[in-house]
């Protein structure tokens, strides 16, 4: 799996970066591949419940203001120096996710609310009865280069490992914290390092750096076994899906809106635009 970047972190665009072009990916997590928005930082495969005693309710409309922030993209490499000044890049259109490999399971495929330039729709499937689902197994990465967060966004499932590393020769700090403003860890970051940290808990987490104010980023933890965020026009596709019951929510910036929706063994086409 692969580890994404978004072009706007809490609804402020960030400078377009120095580097290799990069290519749009889908932001989806399944049992067999992993996490973009969009491969390249915030790609789904299972992820968390839509509510909860957390408070993803908050953090889910944050994130869709992410991920319009949040259709993330493949980072292929970044470039040194200071971040250019051209201007916050359009979001790239999610691709299309794989096709079902196994016919027991479900595809997924629905258009939710339209989005624009900068904001798209997050779709998340709460399933009624209890499913195991295997946390993804590559570990998403959060870089530091350019003094700038790399990707800005990420977005995981409770209990996954994120690692962040610093690619470039000034010394750093990743300071992160939860929703609640407490600080859950501030390490120093060189040339080289490398930091793990496993998500137990479903939240939302900013991370800045104490050095250079102007880096910061953001983390949404979530719990629920599949999530996506929709393309431009409001598509999307999730494969690989557990039959059942589940509760559909759509997301799109602080609106949030929740449909009971029933998943058969094959494809499946839902219309969440009249939620």
């Amino acid at each position: 799996m692969k580890v994404c970047e978004v072009y706007l972190r809490c609804g402020r665009p960030v400078a377009a970066r120095r580097g290799p072009t990069v290519s749009a990916c889908k932001f989806w997590y399944d049992p067999r591949s992993m996490l973009n928005l969009f491969s390249g930082g915030v790609s789904l495969t299972p992820v968390g419940r839509p509510a909860g005693p957390w408070g993803l309710a908050g953090g889910a409309r944050r994130a869709s203001i992410w991920v319009a922030a949040a259709a993330a993209v493949v980072v292929g490499g970044c470039g040194g120096g200071a971040p250019g000044h051209s201007g916050p890049e359009p979001v790239p259109d999610a691709v299309e996710a794989p096709t079902v490999h196994d016919p027991r399971r479900a595809e997924v495929v629905g258009v939710a609310a339209e989005g624009d330039a900068t904001l798209r729709a997050i779709v998340l499937l709460d399933p009624h009865d209890e499913i195991d689902v295997p946390l993804p197994e590559e570990q998403p990465v959060m870089d530091q280069i350019g003094r700038q967060f790399m990707p800005g966004f990420i977005l995981v499932r409770a209990g996954q490992t994120i690692n962040f590393t610093n690619s470039e020769d000034e010394l750093h700090t990743v300071h992160v914290k939860n929703s609640a403003g407490e600080s859950l860890f501030n390490v120093a970051s060189m040339n080289g390092s490398s930091y793990t940290h496993t998500f137990e808990v479903g939240d939302d987490f900013t991370v800045v750096c104490n050095t250079h104010t102007e880096m910061f980023a953001d983390i949404m933890v979530v719990e629920t076994p599949y999530a996506v965020v929709a393309d431009r026009e409001g598509a999307f596709t999730m494969a690989d899906v557990v039959p059942g019951l589940y509760t559909a929510t759509v997301i799109l910036g602080t609106d949030r809106r929740q449909r009971e929706v029933e998943i058969v063994a094959g494809r499946n086409e839902i219309d969440l635009t009249d939620i």
